[in-house]
């Protein structure tokens, strides 16, 4: 009976060996077990933020096809919740969904596979229960806190914060989706000044660093981040190929090297580097890219950006098995000031404006659930890493933004006979500077237009008045700040009055020419 016993398991681990061995089980396996064909899924792992209630997390991996797998969550070693599942054949893989949790910590995940008598146990331990934010994007995602201003006090500032754990996807891309993570460069990770400031543009990024930071101040529970972010990309990677298509997206384009050094293909960010995530339970989003896009496929990124975030949306929702909310909470940084060639001046506004699909403003009826870090102020001329990477992320990253954006007009009046434009604003307003060319008046005649300054007249806490006499022609639309670089640093020339927030940039119709005629911000 032992021998048979014997033999029975020695057979099942060549079986599985010779699995894992043909690429059945992916490409990460646990230290800590010497048999690698059972394992958690790449990114759960020992320090790691499962979301807290009132989702319930997803605990996932692989294991031998039909095997019953139970997965148990321990606090001091007692058993607490224990959950039974079975190993798809088709795919290997296991899953389970935790009850909800309330914030706090630790506990050990314990997931135990039964195949006959043969077990295979596998742990992961000081997890906690918080929310979970994943930050992509491009290289303004990707500076690290060695890369932003007062880098040395924000580095001596990680005993505090011991609650935010971090993880570190690497860079890699694929031609399909991938099932995990191919590699990470940073493990899940309690904050140290050695991995928040690990090099240039390597790991961890600052903006969600800090960001979490804010989140853990103002919650005082748990947050885990996740980092998945590559310099130089266009949006066209990290959307999947359903969102491009039906953008109308072409396949081929010119790729400038200036602003656009990373991967470009279709899909190949979103394949590696997202799609292994979908299943995790997440509380949100945050994002900063568009720089790449600027003179790429520009005049689609009103489609591409929106369609991103709603198929990001609805993978995570589905891939989590309904615990990631259908429309979870996504946020953006419009992108600051920089120095480019002149002929790409009309390029940077346009994708600002087309960051927030045309409206100028987030939430909208096209991005519900969004929200925006206006940073057209935050210019940063000396950057040792090139003013398109300012070094100002606490402005970016911290919380009143999350709140509400900078003041937008509400309401044009065209006062005709007095060569006047009266604008009344949405929130108050602090006129910082006068600027008598960042408003421009687009003047038309004999279906020519041109752009004219239109200078600052009297303003009140919520009203402008703009002069408009130089347009002898048809006033047929105003913009604000629709330059690459509309101000120095924190100096535009509008903000909310008790705080920090610029005025965004916008444009606006004007269909009527009579007087006292109200317009509302254009789409």
């Amino acid at each position: 009976m032992i021998a048979s016993e014997f033999v029975l398991g020695l057979v099942l681990r060549l079986f599985l060996q010779a699995h894992v061995s043909a690429g059945g089980f992916g490409l990460f396996s646990s230290d800590k077990v010497g048999y690698v064909g059972f394992r958690f899924a790449s990114y759960i792992d020992d320090y790691m933020v499962l979301q807290r209630e009132p989702a319930g997390a997803v605990i996932w991996g692989y294991g031998a096809p039909r095997a019953t797998v139970t997965v148990t969550l321990c606090r001091d070693q007692e058993p607490i919740m224990k959950k039974v599942t079975s190993v798809k054949a088709d795919s290997n893989t296991w899953t389970v969904v935790l009850d909800p949790m309330k914030p706090g910590g630790p506990y050990e995940v314990m997931a135990q596979q039964t195949l006959g008598r043969i077990n295979f146990t596998q742990r992961v331990h000081d997890v906690l229960f918080g929310d979970v934010w994943l930050c992509s994007g491009q290289s303004n995602m990707k500076m690290t806190v060695s890369q932003v201003f007062n880098a040395t006090a924000e580095l001596s500032d990680t005993a505090a914060y011991q609650s935010v754990r971090i993880l570190s996807v690497s860079s890699t891309q694929a031609q399909q989706e991938l099932e995990d993570l191919a590699k990470v460069d940073l493990r899940w990770s309690k904050p140290t000044s050695k991995n928040l400031g690990h090099g240039n543009f390597t790991y961890m990024s600052a903006v969600c660093w800090l960001f979490g930071r804010f989140l853990y101040d103002a919650l005082r529970y748990p947050v885990g981040l996740l980092s998945s972010s590559w310099n130089g990309t266009p949006i066209e990677a990290w959307s999947s190929r359903r969102s491009l298509e039906a953008c109308g997206v072409p396949r081929s384009g010119s790729m400038p090297s200036d602003l656009q050094f990373g991967p470009s293909a279709h899909s190949v960010l979103w394949n590696a580097m997202i799609h292994p995530l979908r299943n995790m339970t997440l509380k949100g989003v945050i994002w900063y890219q568009g720089e790449s896009n600027v003179n790429f496929n520009r005049d689609l990124y009103n489609c591409t950006f929106p369609l991103l975030i709603d198929d990001w949306r609805q993978t995570f929702h589905d891939g989590s098995q309904g615990q990631t909310e259908r429309f979870f909470p996504f946020g953006f940084v419009q992108l600051s000031s920089y120095l480019f060639d002149e002929a790409l001046d009309d390029g940077l506004p346009q994708i600002r404006w087309h960051q927030t699909a045309d409206f100028g403003y987030v939430p909208n009826q096209r991005m519900p659930n969004t929200f925006m870090a206006a940073s057209v102020d935050l210019c940063d001329r000396n950057s040792p890493f090139g003013s398109i990477h300012p070094r100002d992320k606490q402005t970016v990253a911290y919380g009143e933004k999350l709140i509400f954006q900078g003041p937008l007009p509400q309401k044009i009046e065209l006062l005709a006979d007095k060569g006047l434009l009266n604008l009344t604003y949405s929130q108050p307003i602090k006129v910082q500077r006068r600027d008598d060319k960042i408003f421009e008046v687009s003047c038309c005649s004999d279906h020519q237009c041109k752009w004219l300054p239109a200078p600052m007249d009297t303003f009140s806490t919520q009203s402008l008045a703009l002069n408009i006499t130089s347009c002898q022609d048809t006033p047929a639309a105003l913009r604000y700040a629709w330059t690459p670089w509309p101000c120095e640093y924190k100096q535009c020339a509008l903000y909310h009055p008790t705080s920090t927030l610029p005025a965004p940039p916008f444009l606006a119709l004007i269909t009527s020419p009579s007087p006292g005629y109200h317009s509302r911000t254009a789409k």
